[in-house]
């Protein structure tokens, strides 16, 4: 077994399942796929409460103290898989990076190919570290004008690049094998959202299908402080995003068997 795949509790097949879905619309039929919670999928989140609830004062380790701090909740996912061998277990994810990392220890890392990226994005952000501490010398200096647009005019340029890149290393990968980057998916804009793929259930798609492993169910929980701007209750169900996870999340379920598909 997949050494992220976590064994299963004890199913209650009565358990009431949550009207949620995490859907898109197909690029190659037009028609929608989507996949959804079962009882052991909600049995899988339960467990996963339980855990967030205890490491809240954890003092080492993997610890939820910091999601009670404005804007920093979290949306919290797991995935019931079969492995190769036909194991059952769950797989565990997060939206975006947790304190400066972006795949702990037993929970699946981001969508993209990050490796393709890290050495450049290390070299890029020490740059604009740079330029921003000349920017702050050249003002504190009394400001020479030129100079201020000449540093802040290539932090954007480096900026720009370093996006260009990251974005590059966004490869969606789905079950038939077919791959589609970020920069052609159809988000009806020039350019994609910010943290599109970084979302649990792209995550955990993607890590589904480089492991070979067969999703059967899939559930999402907030976790920790709500925003302001759109209001989470902790612990509660969400299906997917309109407009981070639809676009991508039809493509990611083509060849999943367990996904129904719809008009």
């Amino acid at each position: 077994m997949s050494s992220l795949l976590h064994p299963l509790d004890a199913i209650d097949a009565s358990v009431l399942l949550p009207d949620v879905r995490y859907a898109g619309r197909c690029p190659a039929t037009g028609r929608e796929r989507a996949l959804g919670p079962t009882p052991a999928v909600i049995g899988a989140a339960a467990a996963l409460k339980r855990y967030l609830a205890s490491r809240h004062d954890a003092s080492t380790g993997f610890s939820t103290r910091e999601l009670y701090a404005p804007f920093t909740g979290k949306m919290f996912g797991v995935m019931l898989c079969r492995d190769s061998g036909g194991a059952l277990g769950i797989l565990r994810a997060f939206s975006g990076g947790w304190a400066g990392q972006q795949q702990p220890p037993g929970w699946v890392g981001p969508s993209a190919h990050a490796g393709e990226y890290a050495a450049e994005r290390a070299r890029t952000e020490a740059l604009l570290a740079q330029l921003t501490q000349q920017i702050d010398a050249l003002k504190a200096a009394g400001g020479n004008g030129p100079a201020i647009a000449d540093c802040k005019a290539e932090r954007r340029r480096l900026s720009r690049a370093l996006t260009a890149r990251i974005h590059k290393a966004y490869r969606f990968e789905n079950f038939l094998g077919e791959i589609l980057p970020l920069t052609e998916v159809d988000t009806g804009s020039p350019r994609p959202p910010t943290g599109m793929g970084d979302c649990c259930a792209p995550k955990l798609l993607q890590h589904a299908v480089r492991h070979r492993l067969e999703p059967l169910g899939m559930v999402e929980f907030w976790w920790g402080q709500s925003p302001r701007t759109l209001p989470r209750v902790e612990g509660a169900y969400y299906g997917s995003c309109t407009h981070k996870c639809y676009p991508i999340l039809g493509f990611l379920l083509r060849g999943c068997d367990a996904a129904a598909v719809g008009p």
